[in-house]
């Protein structure tokens, strides 16, 4: 553990726990898939054929509506690295067909290496969510986390690397309606879970009521401010099982320039600052009876590894507004 930010004799605010992984465990990938618009049957079809019962570690469903107020499917999958590269040998036929530029709908995908060395997990209880489902184990209570630095003192390479952008997102292959994007180097990659579905009715309301509505003020500014914030794409999804009934979990996914962005937000922005007192004020309310989980997996991009592909998506979709 790097702990190069820790002020001394640090107290965290809140207990918080974090995902091991075996020293000998293969590399993981994340991969996120998605349909905007009303999904063709080529879609359902290819997701029951070929996601549904992959080799992934886990599988997951969520839907949500961007800016431009196109709706989208999304599935969250993640896997050992060497697995999603076989898999994905056959899958991607369906994919590489010049018949997804033409089904009414638009289609994206995009592949975050998990490096253990550069990603970090952190969760409010010792259930896993996310990534961690796949790890040996969760360990806490931590002491790293909580202060303006934390998240990079849980990435392991930081100690010795320079997590700052290294340069701007450029298509390295692109047609009328594809769209193939290499991210670069130190893109950063978070996804922040929130899970009520063991909460109490008066916890329950307590949420609604105060966390929930600046958590989603947070999330509109970071969707809306990209110049400002750093922040190229913000998704709040709500979760869903894979019939696509919703449950009682959200989540914020988005790309940043690079981690200093998303720290630089949670540090003073005044919507962040709205979130984390209003978590404590909860946190002070309900104390250890509290059943609310809240969590988050932070990645920094490798040089080689991540690829993102959009087809037939509007110009705001993902990655595209940040093409220079």
């Amino acid at each position: 553990m790097a702990s190069l930010n820790m002020p001394p004799n640090w107290n965290p605010p809140a207990p918080a726990w974090e995902a091991r992984w075996q020293t000998d465990d293969e590399p993981l990938v994340a991969v996120y898939f998605g349909v905007q618009g009303e999904p063709s049957p080529a879609w359902q079809g290819w997701v029951q054929a070929q996601l549904v019962g992959s080799p992934c570690l886990s599988l997951e469903s969520a839907a949500f509506a961007d800016l431009e107020g196109f709706n989208h499917t999304m599935y969250i999958s993640y896997w050992r690295a060497e697995a999603y590269l076989r898999w994905w040998q056959q899958a991607s036929v369906w994919w590489a067909s010049l018949d997804r530029e033409a089904e009414g709908c638009g289609y994206w995908r995009e592949v975050v290496p998990l490096p253990y060395e550069r990603f970090e997990t952190l969760h409010s209880t010792s259930a896993a969510h996310g990534v961690s489902s796949s790890a040996a184990g969760m360990v806490g209570p931590i002491l790293e986390h909580g202060y303006p630095g934390g998240a990079r003192d849980r990435i392991s390479c930081s100690e010795h690397v320079d997590l700052r952008r290294r340069e701007q997102t450029t298509a390295v292959s692109a047609t009328a309606q594809r769209v193939l994007i290499i991210p670069p180097e130190n893109l950063c990659v978070i996804r922040s879970g929130q899970d009520w579905s063991q909460c109490s009715g008066e916890e329950r309301d307590y949420y609604f009521e105060h966390v929930q509505p600046v958590l989603l003020e947070g999330m509109r500014y970071l969707s809306e401010h990209p110049q400002e914030s750093g922040c190229l794409s913000m998704r709040f999804v709500r979760e869903a099982d894979l019939a696509g009934v919703p449950l009682e979990r959200t989540s914020g996914i988005g790309f940043a320039v690079d981690i200093f962005a998303f720290e630089d937000w949670a540090k003073s922005h005044p919507t962040h600052t709205a979130i984390f007192d209003r978590f404590m004020e909860m946190v002070g309310r309900f104390g250890e009876s509290m059943q609310l989980q809240l969590w988050h997996e932070v990645s920094v991009m490798p040089a080689h590894g991540a690829e993102f592909e959009y087809i037939s998506c509007h110009p705001s979709t993902g990655l595209l507004s940040a093409i220079s």
